[in-house]
C-alpha cells in the first residue's frame, strides 16, 4: 500500500505532501480541481513516461516522491528479484526537468533505469479510469480474465509449451528439408573433397615442416654445385690448378741448377701444390658430408604443390581447415545418407506433438467452460446489485476454423496459439427479452462500469496487488445504483486500499478518509491544493455534492455519513 505521496512542481501543483492509511479513501472537489492530476503523478511513480510539459510553469524540475509499504510475501520477492530491498519501506522518486537528458529515477535513494520502475510498478497499484472500459471491450481481454478467475495459468503453461514446441519442430521439419534439397545438389563435390583431402592423408604441421625441409634441401643443391664445381677447377680437368701447377714445378725444376734462387722458387710451388691437393681434398670430404636426396627433394615439392592446390580448390588456408571441411562434409553427406530417417523421426514427433496439443488444449477448453459458468453466474450476481437486475451475463466460448491449422477437431482444424483453442468473449444483454451481444455493440458507459467494478469485486480477494484506484469510473450511473457501487467499493476496501476519485456523493460518503481537491489563482498563477477533512468539513462538502450547502442539503449529507 502506498503511505505517503509527495509533490512538487508537477502540472498545477506547487507543493503537495499526503499520508494514506488502508481502506477507502475518496477524492471529491469542483471539476477541472486537478483531481486525476494526482492519478497522473502516481502513475508516474509506476514507470509512465514523463516529459518537461508536465514541469510546472516557470520552474526548473518536478519531483514526485511516493512511501510504499509491502505486506504481500509474493510481491515482496517478485520486487527482491528486481535487487531491491523491501524488508521496510520501499521509497520511489522520480525527478523530471525541461532540460533534456535530466529525467530520473530512483529506488531507495538508488538511481535505476526507468524499465525496472515499469517491472516493478505494476505491482503496486492497479489504476483504473474511464479509458479501462475500453480495454474491458476488447475481446482480447476476457480470455485473460476467464483465465485469471480460474486459476488456469499453470494448464496454459502447458499448452504454451506444447505449441511453442510444435511450432520449432515445424521450423526445424522445413529447414531440414531446405538443407536437404540443397545439400544434395552439393553431394558430388563434398563426396569428392572428402576422397581428394582423406587420399591426401594430412597431418596439421604438414605444410610447415615440409616448407623447413625444402628450403634445407634446396640450400644443400646450391652448395653441392659450388662445392662440386670447386673441386672440379683443381683436380678434373687438363687445365685444374694440381696439373697446372705440377707442371709449373717441372719446368722450374728443370732449371734450378743453373741458380739457387730457383729452388727456392720451386719450393714455393711445392708449397702452394700441397695446400691445393689438401683444399681438394676438404671439399671432397664436404661434398660426401652433405644429406642430399634429388628424390626425396622432387617428392617434397610434389607434396606442397598438391597442399596448394587442395587449399585453393576448396578455399582454406592451412591444412587444419582442410581436415575440418572435410569432416563437415562427411557430416552433411551422413545427414543425407540418413535424411529419410531424420524427417521421418521429426514427422513423428510433429504427430505426437499434435495429439498432446490437441489433448491438452481440450482438457484447458473444458475447464474454461466449467468456470466460465461460474464466473457468468458471480457476475450476474455482482451486477444485479449494482442496480442491473435484469441483465443476463454469458462467458461465451467458441473455436474458430483455420485452414492451416495442426489441430484437428470432430474434422475440422481449429486456430490454435500460445492460450489454446478458445476464443472467448463476454457477452450481456441489460434488456429481458434480448439476445447477449458483445460487450462493446450494447453496453453504455454506466453499465461498463458496474461490469469492471462486479470484476474487482470477484478478483479483490485474488489479487495481489495490494492498492487499487478508481479514476471517475461512475460515469452515467446516479440514485440508489450509485448507493450501492458506493457499498461495492466498501467492500473492496476490505480487502484492498482504495482511492476513489468521484463526483458522486453517495460514493464519497461511505469513504474512511475523504480528501478535498481545490484550485485557486493568485496573481498570475494557479494552485491545486489537496487536505484531508474533518468529520464536519466532509458533511459540507457531502452537502455542496448534493446540490449546496443548505440546511437540507447538509442534514442529507449528515444522514449520508451516518449510515
Amino acid at each position: 500500500m502506498i503511505t505517503r505521496l509527495f509533490i512538487q512542481n508537477y502540472a498545477i501543483i506547487d507543493k503537495l505532501e499526503l499520508e494514506f492509511e488502508e481502506g477507502f479513501s475518496v477524492f471529491t472537489g469542483e471539476t477541472g480541481a486537478g483531481k486525476s492530476i494526482l492519478v497522473g503523478a502516481i502513475n508516474l511513480l509506476l514507470g509512465e513516461k514523463g516529459d518537461s510539459s508536465i514541469v510546472r510553469s516557470g520552474e526548473e524540475k518536478a519531483i514526485i516522491e511516493g512511501e510504499f509499504l509491502i505486506k504481500d510475501r509474493d510481491i515482496k520477492e517478485k520486487i527482491k528479484s528486481y535487487s531491491v530491498d523491501v524488508e521496510s519501506s520501499l521509497i520511489i522518486r522520480r525527478e523530471i526537468s525541461i532540460h533534456q537528458g535530466k529525467n530520473r529515477v530512483f529506488i531507495n535513494g538508488f538511481q535505476e533505469p526507468i524499465s525496472k520502475l515499469e517491472e516493478i510498478g505494476q505491482w503496486l497499484i492497479d489504476i483504473h479510469g474511464q479509458h479501462d472500459h475500453q480495454l474491458l471491450l476488447q475481446q482480447k481481454v476476457h480470455q485473460d480474465i476467464l483465465d485469471s478467475y480460474g486459476n488456469l495459468h499453470g494448464d496454459i503453461k502447458i499448452v504454451e509449451n506444447l505449441y511453442k514446441r510444435l511450432m520449432e519442430s515445424f521450423n526445424l521439419l522445413k529447414e531440414l528439408e531446405q538443407d536437404q534439397n540443397r545439400l544434395e545438389a552439393d553431394r558430388v563435390f563434398m563426396e569428392l573433397a572428402v576422397k581428394e583431402i582423406q587420399d591426401a592423408n594430412f597431418y596439421e604441421e604438414e605444410e610447415e615442416e615440409l616448407t623447413e625441409s625444402l628450403k634445407k634441401m634446396e640450400n644443400a643443391q646450391n652448395i653441392s654445385l659450388s662445392l662440386t664445381n670447386a673441386r672440379d677447377l683443381i683436380y678434373n680437368n687438363e687445365k685444374s690448378a694440381t696439373i697446372s701447377l705440377s707442371r709449373a714445378i717441372n719446368s722450374i725444376s728443370s732449371i734450378e741448377s743453373f741458380d739457387p734462387k730457383y729452388t727456392e722458387l720451386r719450393q714455393i710451388l711445392d708449397d702452394a701444390l700441397t695446400k691445393v691437393e689438401e683444399s681438394g681434398r676438404l671439399l671432397s670430404d664436404y661434398l660426401k658430408e652433405l644429406d642430399f636426396d634429388e628424390d626425396t627433394l622432387e617428392k617434397t615439392i610434389e607434396r606442397l604443390e598438391l597442399i596448394k592446390d587442395l587449399k585453393r580448390k576448396y578455399k582454406k588456408n592451412t591444412i587444419a581447415e582442410l581436415i575440418q571441411y572435410a569432416e563437415e562434409c562427411k557430416r552433411k553427406l551422413s545427414f543425407l545418407d540418413n535424411k529419410s530417417g531424420e524427417i521421418q523421426k521429426l514427422n513423428e514427433e510433429i504427430e505426437n506433438l499434435k495429439k498432446e496439443l490437441t489433448s491438452k488444449s481440450i482438457d484447458l477448453s473444458r475447464k474454461r467452460q466449467l468456470v466460465s459458468t461460474e464466473l457468468a453466474k458471480k457476475i450476474k450476481e455482482e451486477l444485479k446489485f449494482l442496480g442491473m437486475e435484469k441483465a443476463d451475463f454469458i462467458v461465451d466460448i467458441k473455436y474458430v476454423k483455420d485452414e492451416s491449422s495442426p489441430i484437428i477437431l470432430n474434422g475440422i482444424p481449429v486456430r490454435v496459439n500460445e492460450t489454446g483453442i478458445d476464443r472467448v468473449e463476454f457477452l450481456i444483454s441489460t434488456n429481458p427479452g434480448e439476445e447477449p451481444k458483445p460487450l462493446k455493440k450494447v453496453a453504455s458507459g454506466g453499465e461498463i462500469s458496474r461490469v469492471m467494478l462486479a470484476l474487482k469485486s470477484i478478483f479483490a480477494k485474488s489479487d495481489p496487488v495490494e492498492t487499487l484506484i478508481f479514476d471517475e469510473i461512475d460515469v452515467g450511473i446516479g440514485g440508489i445504483t450509485a448507493n450501492n457501487v458506493g457499498l461495492k467499493m466498501k467492500e473492496i476496501s476490505k480487502e484492498k486500499q482504495l482511492f476513489v476519485i468521484t463526483h458522486l456523493p453517495q460514493i464519497a460518503s461511505k469513504a474512511d478518509f475523504h480528501y478535498f481537491i481545490s484550485k485557486s489563482v493568485e496573481g498570475n498563477k494557479t494552485f491545486a491544493k489537496a487536505r484531508l477533512l474533518t468529520k464536519e468539513e466532509r458533511a459540507g462538502e457531502i452537502a455542496r455534492m448534493l446540490g449546496g450547502e443548505t440546511e437540507i442539503a447538509l442534514k442529507h449529507a449528515k444522514e449520508m455519513l451516518s449510515n
